[in-house]
């Protein structure tokens, strides 16, 4: 399990949503010690079970931006982080659709936790 969340990497300011790109927006929460607050992830498909996720949100009540990859079929995402010098690993899952959804869990050397996300039109 590893986080999505502070730093591995910022994002260009002004990143746009390609054609093929889900975006998503709910929480994530840590368990471990209250940082929880909004997210938001633009995740783009890159074939054969990779994916790009650019994500962006409140820590602490600092904005952050980062881009991550994971792999794995939609049912069984996996990825690891390195963020601000601390290691975390995390499984998900996502669902594209007017119900989708992308949910996960991390765990690392700092924060343990999860997100929630519900798919949005753009």
């Amino acid at each position: 399990m590893g986080t999505i969340l502070v730093g591995l990497g910022l994002l260009a300011a002004g990143a746009s949503v390609g054609a093929t790109d889900g975006v998503y927006k709910g929480t994530w929460v840590t368990t471990n010690r209250r940082l929880d607050g909004p997210l938001q992830c633009v995740v783009t498909d890159l074939g054969g079970n990779r994916w790009r996720g650019r994500f962006s949100g409140s820590w602490n009540g600092q904005p952050f931006a980062y881009e991550v990859e994971f792999s794995g079929p939609p049912d069984r995402l996996r990825g690891r982080a390195v963020i601000d010098g601390a290691k975390y690993e995390w499984t998900g899952e996502l669902r594209e659709g007017p119900a989708g959804w992308f949910r996960g869990e991390f765990g690392g050397s700092r924060y343990k936790g999860h997100f929630s996300l519900k798919q949005k039109d753009r």
